[in-house]
């Protein structure tokens, strides 16, 4: 009996690691494909604002890349991240009227509907 306790905590063990990993992942693909999709958007002369939501702090990598599409595109736009743990991880970009969601949770409504 005790052998068996041990095995299915360690797979209880291995299994959350494993899922935290594939998060992790899953979060900065999620995050590549919203910065892909920024870039193809039109720029909007009315778009006075860009507010990028996110799950968990986002690197700097990727801030310098939001920043880069910014300058080139939306100059006359500010940046704002600001920080939602209910999109359990990815993106909600907002620009004026246009929202771009690649977070996570979205990504599960898509799944299961």
């Amino acid at each position: 009996m005790r052998i068996f306790l041990i095995i299915f905590f360690i797979q209880c063990v291995f299994a959350l690691f494993v899922i935290f990993v594939l998060k992790k992942l899953l979060n900065k693909e999620l995050i590549r494909s919203a910065l892909e999709k920024l870039e193809s958007c039109k720029a909007s002369p009315d778009t006075k604002e860009i507010i990028v939501r996110f799950a968990s702090k986002i690197n700097d990598e990727f801030r310098s890349r939001f920043e880069y599409i910014r300058k080139r595109k939306f100059a006359q736009a500010t940046l704002n991240f600001q920080e939602d743990a209910n999109l359990k991880g990815g993106v909600v970009i907002t620009l004026g009227d246009v929202i771009l969601d690649f977070s996570l949770s979205q990504c599960l409504k898509n799944f299961w509907s």
